[in-house]
């Protein structure tokens, strides 16, 4: 009878509507929380994106990258086979790969190496391909032909190759050897030539 005086609620009806209903302020803080942690997921998680290059750059056929390959082998005096290997190891044949170290393409030129090899548009896969074996030539030209040492140099740079040996970085080692098989592979099944494709 005092709870009926003091709060003018049955005692049954209180027990029920404590767990319907909340006061306004409560289910306002609530919202109000779960709104601010929505916020702060979103915020927080970042959302795949497209590259903006993407959309300006264009993507070649495997047709034309294999042509590319081609044309530039023989162009800087190189087996198509090694170019196909260092692209195969470098970006896995992605034509718009970027490392975290901000190395770019299908050969992952870095831009201050573009600029040494006059390379205008390092995101283009065509002038990468390019860029990428001339650079390739101008290393074993270095190393009179020595392929591991030039691989090297590709990988970690010229001043960290020295004595003619492969520096002791293992992420070079492991490079170099990852190069030299898939050269081996890429020996040993060569690209059919489109000439027999099209028949």
């Amino acid at each position: 009878m005092k709870a009926v005086l003091r709060t003018g609620i049955q005692p049954h009806t209180m027990a029920i509507d404590n767990g319907r209903r909340r006061p306004l302020h409560l289910r306002l803080l609530r919202i109000s929380c779960a709104l601010a942690l929505l916020c702060l997921l979103v915020a927080a998680v970042p959302t795949p994106t497209r590259p903006d290059y993407d959309s300006v750059y264009p993507r070649y056929s495997n047709q034309e990258i294999h042509r590319a390959i081609k044309w530039y082998a023989k162009k800087y005096r190189l087996d198509p086979a090694l170019l196909r290997a260092v692209i195969k190891t470098e970006s896995g044949f992605r034509q718009h790969a970027v490392s975290r170290r901000g190395a770019v393409g299908l050969m992952q030129l870095t831009p201050a190496t573009a600029t040494t090899l006059r390379v205008q548009d390092v995101y283009d896969p065509i002038q990468n391909i390019r860029g990428g074996a001339k650079q390739l030539r101008h290393l074993l030209n270095l190393y009179q032909g020595e392929l591991p040492l030039a691989l090297a140099a590709y990988n970690a740079g010229v001043h960290r190759v020295k004595g003619h040996k492969v520096p002791r970085i293992r992420e070079t080692r492991a490079y170099v050897r990852r190069v030299l098989q898939y050269y081996e592979v890429f020996r040993s099944h060569p690209q059919p030539s489109l000439k027999n494709k099209n028949k």
